[in-house]
């Protein structure tokens, strides 16, 4: 048989360097990098940069954890990332804090696409809706504008993948409490250029709160069209509607009063959680917490060279939320009963918005250059009508009548807000070396707020402010030796158009706040990839803020805000079949010159949180997988006021899972001790706190076709 020269070289390149072995794909479950440092989320930088040479950073939790963690909700999911810490009060069900900063501080985003304040907007996420959760720590306003102090989270949901065969998804659930959660998935070709991918899961519990009664339900659809190499288009929707937890918290008592005080949960001001009060729903029966939204995106990507690249992505929201509940409850010593309030508020909002952006790839003076420009506009109409209604009545800390809202507000406040921002970016990275890489950005945004006050007593209080922002992003990454990177940087940010200025008035002469941040890290991949490690260094100052005086007012002031801190993370496969990893974090955090607060800490900021995890596959030989993980929170106070300490708190988690075929059986067991502790505190009702889910287990089926 005659072989041409080309197959007789290859063959002897095969002979000198034989092809790697077949892993199975339960093998490749445990090897790839836990970090995902080769990974380039659009979070960190749009010039396609990886993790590893970006100087920041940066968290990418993938599908694949996502689905090892049993797509447990985003908090959960985020709470193995080093210095997270989540709460999920009905006022603002998806409050994270990270660096020092809470609440609107951290942003949050649905596919890059900031939706508004997280105290606003911020609802439960189902993680088997997601592909990845990218995040960026720091300020990052120089690529996503303003309101990104503390971290900003974006959350990536599933896309078409242009594979030649269809693919398939199933996920079924139950846990304590009647917790159900359902999840199908689909994706696949359709035709010669359009691919499909189809998503759509449920949740829902009786909650571990009496009447507590959460549900949620995502579906998000995709089509990919791709009539050359050159263009793509992806063209999204994205619904979700949901029903909050009928839970606004369990009331502070009186040591005196505590019949059965819950120990290591709350301490200071003589105050007590009472255990008979640990479960019990204060609520009224007729409560409302519920939302709808629908996202719509196109997405288009043109490749004009293999120099020159467009995009341009454009999008929609729909959006309408209401509350209408006792949420107020304080412990009154003279009568032994909780006082309780009602709360109406209502909100409508409309967003469109688009990106358009160039990339340019080139050499000066002989090194490898890549640039960035683009404009960015949006416009957000949101309409809010609130109104504090009567005191609906006391009732028996143990036994409590719901009782009812007391019917349909009228004489509500609406205040219809109008905000337009055009803004313009840029961005560029020079490979100087091979091994030096500096990293720039600028922003420069003009914003239009228009604000009216309707139904208001006091007159005047409509107006319009233009605001002028820039923000820029300066670092350096070095490689120090192979697969061992430093990096440096300093950034700007701005905030806080968010939940804040709709509340604020004319008579408050307030400004954007901002911040300035340092940060220096180390990342690295070493003992042949085996293990790998972060560590970031960072210090953080915020000037001119604004602080929530309750649920309907806001202060400002000339106060600052200040955080230092250090996060330390590492991974390491002991063996081909276990690796254990671990992270900390350190958070030094404080108030500036400010009414009533100097020098205090922020609420729900721990100074130290912990975390250590591990898995280990294949157990005996068998086709049973075990795993389990630590965590520690420190201390925190509920408010800024720092006058009740919420404890700090151990919880342990295990899971076993058993493989057949194409599914995955798996049990889980969180809160392993039952410990009793307080997960967070709302800075609007500083009587009542969240406490943590007891101990609850979990029996789930997964299936991949």
């Amino acid at each position: 048989m005659h072989f041409p020269l080309p197959g007789l070289k290859m063959l002897q390149i095969m002979r000198v360097y034989p092809p790697p072995p077949i892993i199975e794909l339960d093998e490749l479950l445990i090897t790839p990098s836990v970090f995902n440092f080769d990974f380039s989320p659009d979070t960190s930088s749009r010039l396609d940069l990886p993790a590893f040479e970006t100087p920041a950073s940066i968290t990418v939790i993938s599908n694949a954890e996502l689905k090892g963690g049993g797509y447990q909700e985003v908090g959960k999911a985020l709470e193995r990332s080093p210095g997270f810490v989540w709460g999920n009060p009905p006022a603002e069900p998806a409050n994270y804090s990270m660096r020092g900063f809470t609440s609107n501080q951290v942003m949050i985003q649905r596919d890059g696409i900031w939706l508004g304040p997280a105290l606003i907007t911020g609802r439960p996420q189902n993680g088997f809706n997601l592909d990845r959760i990218e995040v960026l720590k720091g300020p990052a306003s120089v690529l996503h504008g303003q309101g990104a102090i503390g971290a900003t989270l974006n959350m990536v949901t599933k896309k078409p993948k242009m594979e030649s065969s269809n693919s398939y998804e199933l996920l079924t659930s139950y846990g304590r409490y009647d917790t159900v959660k359902l999840g199908v998935g689909a994706g696949g070709q359709m035709s010669e250029n359009l691919w499909f991918r189809i998503d759509g899961s449920e949740y829902s519990s009786d909650g571990y709160v009496d009447n507590a009664d959460p549900k949620s339900r995502n579906f998000n659809g995709s089509l990919l069209w791709k009539p050359n190499d050159q263009l793509d288009v992806t063209f999204g929707i994205d619904y979700l509607e949901d029903k909050l937890q009928n839970y606004w918290g369990t009331p502070i008592v009186t040591e005196a009063f505590a019949t059965q005080p819950l120990t290591g949960v709350v301490t200071g001001a003589g105050a007590a959680i009472d255990e008979p009060m640990r479960f019990v729903n204060y609520n009224v029966d007729d409560e409302v917490a519920k939302s709808y939204q629908i996202l719509t995106t196109i997405d288009a990507k043109w490749k004009h060279s293999n120099k020159l690249f467009f995009r341009n992505y454009t999008y929609f929201l729909n959006a309408d939320r209401e509350w209408r509940n006792s949420e107020n409850y304080t412990f009154n010593s003279g009568t032994s009963l909780v006082d309780r309030d009602t709360f109406f508020v209502a909100h409508n909002q409309n967003t469109v918005g688009n990106r358009l952006s160039t990339t340019y790839k080139n050499s000066i003076a002989g090194m490898e250059n890549q640039s960035l420009l683009g404009v960015d506009a949006s416009y957000v109409d949101f309409k809010r009508k609130s109104q504090p209604l009567a005191d609906p009545g006391s009732v028996d800390p143990f036994s409590p009548v719901g009782g009812t809202f007391g019917g349909n507000p009228t004489n509500f406040r609406l205040n219809p807000t109008r905000i337009i921002t055009v803004s313009t970016f840029f961005e560029d990275t020079l490979k100087v070396t091979e091994k030096l890489r500096l990293v720039v950005g600028m922003r420069q945004d003009h914003i239009e707020l228009f604000r009216l006050n309707f139904n208001d007593p006091t007159p005047g209080t409509s107006f319009e402010r233009t605001y002028n922002p820039f923000s820029w992003r300066v670092g350096a990454v070095y490689e120090i030796a192979p697969s061992w990177n430093v990096y440096a940087q300093m950034s700007s940010g701005t905030d806080p158009l968010g939940s804040d200025v709709f509340l604020v008035n004319s008579n408050q002469n307030f400004d954007l706040s901002t911040s300035q941040q340092w940060e220096a890290g180390l990342k690295s991949k070493f003992l042949n990839g085996k293990a790998e490690m972060t560590l970031a260094v960072y210090h953080i100052e915020r000037q001119n803020i604004l602080i929530q005086d309750s649920n309907d007012s806001v202060l400002g002031g000339d106060g600052g805000q200040r955080s230092t801190g250090f996060e330390l993370e590492g991974s390491v496969l002991v063996t081909p079949k276990w690796r254990v990893g671990a992270n900390t974090a350190y958070t030094d955090a404080e108030f500036g010159v400010f009414e009533n607060v100097s020098g205090n800490t922020p609420s729900n900021v721990p100074e130290w949180v912990a975390n250590i995890w591990t898995n280990y596959r294949g157990v005996a030989g068998l086709p049973i997988d075990v795993g389990g993980s630590f965590r520690y929170v420190d201390d925190r106070f509920n408010t800024r006021f720092n006058t009740v300490k919420m404890l700090g708190y151990e919880t342990v988690d295990l899971h076993a899972t058993y493989r057949k075929g194409n599914g995955r059986y798996t049990a889980r067991l969180t809160n392993l001790f039952d410990k009793a502790y307080a997960l967070w505190g709302d800075e609007f009702y500083s009587n009542q706190l969240i406490l943590g889910s007891p101990r609850a287990f979990e029996i789930s089926a997964q299936f991949d076709f």
